[in-house]
Parts: structure tokens; sequence; C-alpha cells
């Protein structure tokens, strides 16, 4: 029995995408305990069990700063009118601060889960410049206004990280290694290996953002092409750097070999249609792309990004770069995996294997352990 009681509420602020939301709450909606989620964020999301929204008046939205203290007062708000046992936030700024500030004043139980990595604590106040924290290199001392977020981190009950990446990184910044715990993401069952053709040689699937470095691609597709001159490319994902991105790749020439898909919601079939996933990220948490590519049996060939080097597995299931700037490297492992079918049919049954060991009830356990842990100090 939690907390000495026989259900709980959770009190949860977010500003993830509505697919995020779906597969980071559905775990803890399993959890048989949990009788109530009560979610603060920019709009209504997913019609989920248990879960209910709460949101700032839709013309604050607009206004970054105004939208923040709106949220902040629903957060206390809510506090007091749910009496949750536990307030949490979903990236460290603002949402873990929000909550880590709200829980003080409620006198309630406060976690955060970092899913961005180490970056979090660095850009204390939001932004994260490009090129300054790749995780393929040691990261700087914490200084500044990041020792404010590394005291709260200190001082929260727990802290959830998507790999061992950052759990490391924590504990080496003297966070206690108990409160630390690592929570993989999942994806449904819609990403599976389905009977499809393989339409495309590679495949990337994501934001398109000056991190993720989609760039590098390209330049390594212009490379592969001198041996693979079919080679084809399925860009699917919408964002800034959409417009250069085009332009890079008609400059180079690849209008026929790269295909801009855009956002596609049913992003399972895209990865169906493809032999090879890629990232080209300086750093992430743990990508989705990673998991539903691995799902889907599709092998990844990744940059030494963070938390991803725990499911992609070097030689197994996909291949890890070390330098995320190096395309001539990127282009190399491309040719040679699109031209080794008996490997690639080997790390392709290996990526599906994935499923067995991200499960929702396995994290929907992790998170009851978590929970748990407080059961002493509320009886």
């Amino acid at each position: 029995m939690l907390f000495g009681r026989s259900t709980m509420r959770v009190l949860i602020t977010m500003g993830l995408a509505d697919r995020s939301v779906e597969h980071h709450i559905k775990p803890i909606t399993a959890i048989k305990n949990v009788d109530k989620i009560i979610i603060v964020r920019d709009r209504t999301g997913p019609i989920l069990d248990k879960v209910v929204y709460i949101t700032p008046p839709e013309w604050s939205v607009k206004f970054p700063i105004l939208k923040t203290i709106f949220k902040f007062a629903l957060l206390l708000y809510a506090a007091v009118r749910y009496n949750p046992d536990i307030v949490h936030g979903f990236l460290l700024f603002p949402y873990g601060l929000m909550s880590y500030l709200a829980g003080r004043i409620t006198g309630k139980n406060v976690g955060v889960s970092l899913i961005a990595g180490p970056v979090e604590l660095y850009t204390p106040f939001g932004g994260s410049p490009i090129g300054k924290y790749p995780y393929n290199k040691p990261l700087p001392k914490i200084s500044g206004l990041s020792n404010i977020m590394l005291y709260i981190i200190r001082n929260m009950e727990y802290i959830t990280t998507t790999g061992s990446f950052t759990r490391n990184f924590l504990v080496e910044n003297k966070v206690r290694k108990d409160k630390i715990f690592i929570m993989p993401h999942v994806v449904d069952d819609r990403f599976k290996p389905y009977n499809k053709e393989k339409i495309y040689d590679v495949i990337y699937v994501g934001r398109l953002a000056k991190v993720k470095h989609v760039e590098i691609l390209i330049k390594a597709v212009d490379i592969v092409r001198r041996s693979l001159p079919d080679i084809r490319v399925a860009i699917v994902g919408d964002g800034p750097e959409m417009g250069d991105l085009q332009l890079l790749s008609k400059e180079v020439g690849l209008n026929k070999n790269i295909c801009f898909i855009g956002y596609k919601s049913n992003v399972w079939d895209w990865y169906n249609y493809a032999k090879i996933s890629v990232v080209c990220s300086e750093r992430e948490g743990f990508p989705y792309s990673v998991v539903e590519a691995l799902s889907c049996g599709v092998p990844v060939i990744t940059t030494n990004c963070g938390d991803v080097t725990d499911i992609v597995r070097n030689g197994l299931n996909g291949i890890i770069v070390t330098d995320y700037t190096n395309y001539e490297i990127l282009a190399n492992e491309i040719i040679n995996l699109l031209n080794d079918e008996e490997k690639l049919k080997n790390y392709s049954n290996n990526a599906s294997k994935i499923k067995n060991e991200l499960t929702q009830d396995l994290v929907s356990s992790m998170w009851e352990s978590i929970f748990s842990k407080f059961d002493d100090v509320k009886k």
C-alpha cells in the first residue's frame, strides 16, 4: 500500500508533444494505486485513463513569460486542490524548477525527469548553444547560475534519467546515487516490424533543428551516392531547419536521392519502409526515434550523443559513430552496412528484440518502486 493509504495522486507539469505525453504517462496510469494524475500543460492532451488536464488561458500561450507564470499559479492551485502525494516535472527548466517551488511551498514530495541529459543543468534559464555541450566530449565544470539547478537537483526526493550517461554525470556532481533512477522510454505496440517493401535505404525521423545536425546526414549521402548512386533517403519531420536543409540537398544535387516527407503521425509505417535509421545529434537524452526504429526492426546508426548508447549496441543492433561532425565516417558506415546483407539482417533481427526489454509493464513497475520509497514518510 503506497503512502500508507490505498490510492495516491500525482501532479505533473510538462511541455511535451502529445505523442511524448502518451508515452511518458501511460506507464504511470497502469499503476493500480494511482487513482488520479493531474497534468498542467499548455493545452489538453491525449485522452488517458485517470488523467485530468489543467491549462492556462489559450491567449496566454502566445506569451512565454506570461504562460509560465500562469502555469506556476495553476500548479500551486492544483497542489492545494488535489492534495497530490508527488509534484513532478518533465525537463528541469522550467517544469522541474516550478515543481520544486510548488512542492516546497505546499509540503509535497518532488521529482524531476531529465529527458534531455546533462545540458539541462548548464542552461538554467532556457536555451542550449549549439556546439557548446556535445555529449561526445568531456563536459565543463558546473558554475555560475547552473549551481542553482544543481542545488535543486540535489534536494529533490528523486530524479529520473533516460540512461546511464546522465546518471553517471549526476553522480560525478555529487547527486546521491540512491536518488537517481534510470527510466527508459517505451513505445506502443504500433511500433513493430511490418511486411512492407523497403523503398528507402536510410530514414531520419525527428525534429529538424540545429542540434540534430541533419546536414551531416545530407553530406554523408553525397559521399554514399558515389558508391551507391541509387541510394534513397527519407527525412520525416519538420522544424526550423527545413528550408536550409532542402537548399543544401538541392545544392549538392541530391533531389532525386533525398525525400523531405514532412511531419507524419504514422511514423511506424515509415520506419518499416527503411533499412537503416540514422541519428546525427550532438546531444540527446533518449530520443524516441531510436527505440521506435529498433522496435520496428530497423538498425540504428547513431552518434555518441548520450543515453542512447544504452540501447544501441555497437555491432549488434546498430553502430555508434564517435564524432557527430565527421560525415565521412558516417558515410562509410552506411555504405558498409547496406553492402552487407547478412549483417543488415542480423542487426535487424537483434533490433526488434528491444521490445522485450523496454515494456510498459517494466516502466510501470519502476515508477511504482520510486513512489513506494515515500511510504514510510507518509505513514
